[in-house]
């Protein structure tokens, strides 16, 4: 009839609008009636299927779901009659793909498992169906949505996900330009699709890390796995190389290749799963093969096209470092963020996402401390392969200009692992520091001999002059310079020069984290051990002493500021005395961890041997001013702790400094700690390594007071015995003194030894070195005691405290002409009394003072007169006790 079909045209919408709106009708039997009629509709008018393809998806997914057998077996029939038509459609060019995938995406999201199978079941229509392959365009869109249906237990859905994700993929190992062409829009964004399977990586469910593993590794291999070797030329040839290479790569390839930064962190986070599956049913996707085995054969995979191409991979080094700093950072490492996975049963929909409030099968994130042990080995194997990273960038991709640059981004991370971290991440984690601080070709000065006193040595440092002896007028340049630090390493072959770091950046943050961490000092030996065996012990140790030096400077000077700022209280200064003392107190404990690893372990044998009598037995050549600076560096560091002072003296055979130390003692270092570790060091002379020291004592030397004579090694432990309180180590050495003290005293060597002067010697120095720092220590822990104190304090400074000027206050001298005077007096009668002797060898010499005689008292002026003054005190007080006698006596007579 003409005219019907245009007025049928008009009510389309209408009758459309009538089925739709049954559809979602309270009665089971109106909704199966409008789900056929809906069927019907499409059939005859197609067309509407086209317009209103929105709405009549989202009926059927409604239908799909309903609780009606009948209804659901209808929209089964209705869903296949519209696929057809959206498919032919859109392959017959009369519909656009590309409306229908923000639709599936969103329907991806909702929780209702029929609309999530029967929207995989239209992507994999499409898939199967269209032609040209459209939904790789869109592919990252849904791509991890459609990766956590293989999370969910029942078989109906995530088989038919996996299903699809295998047909999916080999469409991504083409390597053909037809859909890559800049001249096609459909287009595979690789970068992005890489971005889904990271964000896949970390889902809770081991079998979804393991298939988007899978993922990554099949692009990774079919893309980058058969790429050219760019061999080691000239730069010309390198640049042609390279020129080449890229223009031989096709854009999936490159693609694929911008993706790795991104690609990192989820490799990273994979190569830490351990997990293996004990279930039969959902792990049949290779089940011989793990997520760690395949993130394995990845990361081995880009690690060889990084050393083939790693000139290409500049430009994306910064991301690189970021995925890098992420892992190494963060505590526990990538992992720490997605929590030791749990597997929880039984299942309900309505479970929150962390896999609290209703319980439900499958994996989650767990929020228990409980499992950190768990994740240890995950840890160990995911930062062992972020410290590998680090050296293969350095040694492929960065460029020469950028080395020093990007081994400060790593040196404090890495030392951050050194924290109670197992011995393998350790002994990596130095091997790493070792290798990005030292360049290939060695920087160490290659001009003649650097003497320690040379105009040149002045340039390197901080003060001019180091004042020893006023008096003498003495300067000597101050050790802990580093143009003394180079002409000490002179010692060291050509081969041993390659293998030093190109500056002291890594001792120096490894002082400061742990001067922030002192927790973590007993992990100290362990670390010093290792960077001995990877690096010269001598380079080692002098590179410590230095940065230890400057971080006490630096704490000093900071205290100095802040009290000469305008700005400074009492409050202010008490924060900053104790601030100084706690930061001397962890340099103490530093210098003994480095003590007990230069006199116990294996590593540090060589510098044992090097420095062995280095001052006792100390030649004229070169090499021997080398150890003796290598000695005076070593000394100042030591000093910071009084035992491993002395005990150090005692390796070195400087006797004669041991002695003179200990003579002059502050009465601040005699605490506990100090007795308890002075006995500790007579147990350690007991042992075979100090053996030579027992025979040493037996030696006839022609002269006495040389720093390595047995009488001054005598000295030295007689001189240790009287400070060490009535104990075990204290009979230990007395027995040993007493076996030979007939022979010393036979031999006359302390008797009849001439009195021994230190100035103007090197022992001078030595001694002046220990002082200056002990006196640093004293100072500080009396400025920390007097802080504990209510009383107001002022504001002390270093300058401040003149130690003689108070003793010759105390003692009544007015200047210290006059204290000279009266030292000089002294002298002149213990020569009388003792037959020409002048000098008092320390508890040797109590015996030998006698008594004044009243003329001897008139003609020694101490004080101005007080002398007299105190004697008429003191027979007043006399006097008193008589009486005090007499009247007790008295007393008892009346009795």
């Amino acid at each position: 009839m003409p005219g019907l079909e245009e007025r049928t045209n008009e009510c389309t919408d209408l009758i459309l609008g009538s089925v739709v709106h049954a559809c979602q009708d309270n009665s089971q039997r109106v909704r199966y009636y409008a789900t056929e009629s809906l069927f019907n509709v499409i059939k005859v008018l197609n067309t509407l299927a086209l317009e209103h393809f929105f709405i009549l998806f989202e009926i059927l997914s409604s239908l799909s779901a309903d609780v009606d057998v009948d209804v659901r077996s209808g929209a089964e029939l209705l869903d296949k009659k519209l696929q057809s038509t959206i498919v032919g459609s859109i392959n017959a060019g009369q519909f656009n793909a590309d409306t229908c995938i923000p639709l599936f995406v969103r329907f991806l999201h909702i929780q209702n498992k029929q609309t999530k199978r029967l929207t995989l079941s239209w992507l994999q229509a499409f898939a199967d169906q269209l032609i040209g392959a459209p939904l790789l365009e869109f592919l990252h869109l849904f791509l991890y949505d459609v990766f956590s249906m293989l999370a969910d237990p029942s078989s109906n859905i995530h088989q038919p996900a996996l299903t699809f994700l295998n047909s999916m993929l080999p469409k991504l190992w083409n390597k053909n330009e037809d859909f890559e062409d800049s001249a096609t829009q459909n287009k595979v964004d690789f970068d992005k699709i890489l971005q889904a399977l990271v964000t896949a990586m970390e889902h809770p469910d081991p079998f979804v890390r393991k298939v988007a593993m899978y993922w990554v590794y099949r692009i990774v291999d079919e893309h980058m796995g058969g790429s050219k070797t760019l061999e080691n030329t000239d730069e010309g040839s390198t640049r042609a190389s390279i020129k080449t290479l890229q223009s031989n790569l096709y854009a999936a390839s490159v693609s694929v290749r911008n993706a790795l930064e991104h690609v990192l962190p989820g490799l990273l986070l994979s190569i830490g799963d351990t997990f293996k599956s004990r279930a039969a049913g959902k792990d049949l996707f290779f089940p011989d093969q793990s997520t760690h085995y395949l993130a394995d054969l990845t990361n081995r995979c880009i690690q060889k096209s990084v050393r083939e191409e790693g000139r290409l991979y500049v430009s994306h080094l910064s991301g690189f470092v970021v995925a890098l700093r992420e892992e190494l950072e963060t505590p526990g490492g990538l992992s720490s963020k997605n929590r030791y996975a749990k597997e929880r049963k039984p299942y309900r929909m309505d479970v929150k996402p962390d896999g609290s409030g209703i319980e439900s099968t499958g994996w989650f994130h767990n929020k228990d401390e409980d499992d950190d042990q768990d994740r240890i080995h995950e840890n160990i194997l995911s930062r062992l392969c972020a410290l590998d990273w680090v050296v293969l960038l350095f040694q492929h991709v960065v460029p020469d200009t950028l080395k020093d640059e990007y081994a400060n981004e790593f040196i404090m991370p890495i030392i951050r692992l050194l924290d109670d971290a197992p011995e393998v991440i350790t002994l990596k984690s130095l091997e790493v520091l070792s290798k990005i601080t030292v360049t290939k070709s060695s920087r160490f000065e290659m001009t003649p001999s650097l003497s320690a006193t040379s105009s040149k040595n002045m340039l390197f440092q901080n003060t001019n002059k180091d004042l020893v002896n006023e008096e003498a007028g003495n300067f000597q340049t101050h050790p802990m310079t580093d143009a003394n630090a180079t002409y000490a390493l002179g010692v060291l072959d050509a081969d041993e020069k390659c293998r030093l770091s190109r500056n002291r950046e890594v001792f120096a943050s490894l002082i400061n984290s742990h001067a922030k961490r002192p927790s973590s000092l007993p992990s100290l030996p362990r670390i010093v051990k290792h960077m001995c065996a990877l690096q010269p012990p001598e380079f080692v140790f002098i590179s410590f002493g230095l940065e230890l030096d400057a971080f006490v400077m630096n704490t000093v000077s900071h205290r100095a500021e802040t009290v000469a700022s305008e700005s400074k209280d009492d409050r202010t200064i008490r924060h900053e005395d104790m601030i100084v003392f706690q930061n001397l107190h962890f340099a103490s404990n530093f210098a003994q961890v480095l003590s007990n690893v230069f006199l116990t372990c294996k590593e540090t044998e060589r510098l044992r041997n090097l420095v062995k009598g280095s001052i006792g037995h100390r030649g004229n050549t070169t090499r021997d001013e080398r150890k003796v600076q290598i000695f005076h560096i070593l000394l100042k560091t030591f000093a910071h702790h009084p035992v491993a002072a002395i005990s150090f003296c005692l390796w070195c055979r400087a006797f004669r400094t041991a002695a003179t130390y200990i003579h002059k003692i502050d009465p601040l270092d005699l605490d506990l700690s100090f007795f308890i570790e002075l006995d500790q060091l007579i147990e350690f002379i007991e042992r075979p390594l100090f053996r030579d020291l027992h025979l040493s004592m037996l030696d006839c030397d022609d002269n006495p007071a040389l720093e390595g004579s047995g009488a001054m090694l005598y000295r030295v432990l007689k001189s240790i015995l009287m400070v060490l309180p009535q104990s075990t180590a204290y009979r230990i050495l007395q027995q040993r003194l007493l076996s030979v003290a007939r022979f010393r005293q036979s031999a006359v060597y302390l008797q009849g030894m001439p009195s021994v002067e230190i100035r103007g010697t090197n022992t001078e120095i030595f001694v002046h070195r220990i002082l200056e720092v002990r006196r640093l220590h004293c100072d500080a822990k009396w400025r920390y005691i007097r802080s504990e104190s209510l009383e107001v304090s002022g504001v002390p400074t270093y300058e401040a405290v003149d130690s003689d000027a108070g003793r010759r206050s105390w003692l009544g001298y007015s200047s210290q002409q006059e204290e000279r005077k009266g030292r000089d007096k002294i002298r002149e009668h213990f020569k009388v009394t003792n037959g020409g002797e002048s000098s008092l060898d320390g508890y040797q010499g109590l015996h030998k003072v006698g008594h004044f005689s009243p003329d001897e008292k008139d003609e020694i002026d101490i004080g101005k007169g007080r002398y007299e003054s105190t004697v008429k005190d003191a027979s007043k007080d006399i006097d008193t006790l008589k009486w005090k006698e007499v009247w007790a006596e008295g007393n008892d007579a009346e009795s």
